[in-house]
């Protein structure tokens, strides 16, 4: 089987693209209050230092799961449940294109800064897209699709709020289609939304600054501003811990999916003295692999 990691992920170049975009388009949330900013135009610059994990450290997964779904008959309609920037889609536009194989994609994401950088990157690929610019529980499909594909989209939703998004997945898609997603799993943590604690949060400022003066080059980011980022990021983020397999397997049998695959992955971390801690960092854990059909 052919495996093709993404051939093209310019963040030297989009980096900076996104802190624009950012700017212009995020907007306040619901009940959030606060524009995404902080999150959507560092992401990138978190990707490039090595401080955050690329699709949680699962790339290969999903890349190798999306070049076996390439070869299944009507699975051309993918449709991918939030995006941080254009990541998934370059892992989707990847895998359907080493394979010559035809691609319908839609991103939804309720904030127009990932969608605009999604079509920034599928124009430079040479792939047609769609975006839309809403919540995945009111999104409504013209016609279901074959595959929905995400990752650690779970946890921005609350243990009694899954169920509402398993019951999109499905509306969304086709009777026998594919949910493909990961997710990091913490086993000791409660049922609430956790972020970083102070310790955390001043070790991730100072491991940006120390990234942002190593690669002054590339990154282009003044080292004071990238700790400045990195605090107000470790401050603001929060996500629902997803704690068991056992969890999700019944969010998946009560949602109406059939479990195909169910298991989970160690992501191995930073280590020694580059190592980082707190939510969405890349440090050492453990992420489940979920594939599951509609029925």
């Amino acid at each position: 089987m052919k495996t093709l990691l993404p051939l093209e992920e310019p963040l030297a170049e989009s980096a900076p693209l996104s802190h624009r975009l950012a700017l212009a388009h995020c907007r306040p949330l619901f009940a959030m209050g606060e524009a995404c900013a902080w999150y959507h135009g560092f992401w990138q610059d978190l990707r490039l230092m090595g401080l955050a994990k690329t699709c949680g450290g699962q790339a290969e997964f999903l890349v190798e799961t999306l070049l076996g779904l390439t070869r299944a008959a009507e699975s051309s309609r993918v449709l991918i449940s939030g995006s941080a920037d254009y990541s998934m889609p370059a892992l989707a536009i990847s895998a359907y294109q080493s394979e010559g194989a035809a691609l319908q994609l839609t991103v939804v994401d309720r904030c127009e800064t990932p969608l605009a950088l999604s079509r920034w990157y599928a124009k430079r690929r040479e792939a047609a897209i769609i975006t839309r610019c809403r919540d995945i529980l009111d999104d409504d499909a013209p016609e279901p699709v074959d595959v929905v594909f995400t990752n650690s989209f779970l946890g921005s939703f609350d243990p009694a709020s899954r169920p509402r998004l398993m019951a999109a997945w499905r509306r969304l898609l086709r009777p026998g289609g594919k949910l493909v997603f990961t997710n990091r799993l913490r086993p000791h943590a409660g049922a609430e939304a956790i972020g970083f604690d102070a310790g955390q949060a001043r070790g991730f400022a100072e491991a940006a600054r120390r990234e942002a003066e190593r690669r002054r080059t590339t990154l282009g980011l003044d080292p004071d501003e990238a700790a400045r980022r990195a605090q107000a990021y470790a401050e603001r983020y929060r996500s629902y811990p997803v704690r068991s397999l056992d969890e999700i397997a019944r969010l998946l049998g009560q949602g109406g999916f059939a479990v195909d695959l169910l298991d989970v992955a160690t992501h191995p971390g930073r280590e020694g003295t580059a190592a980082v801690s707190g939510p969405s960092t890349a440090e050492r854990a453990e992420y489940a692999r979920v594939i599951a059909t509609r029925r």
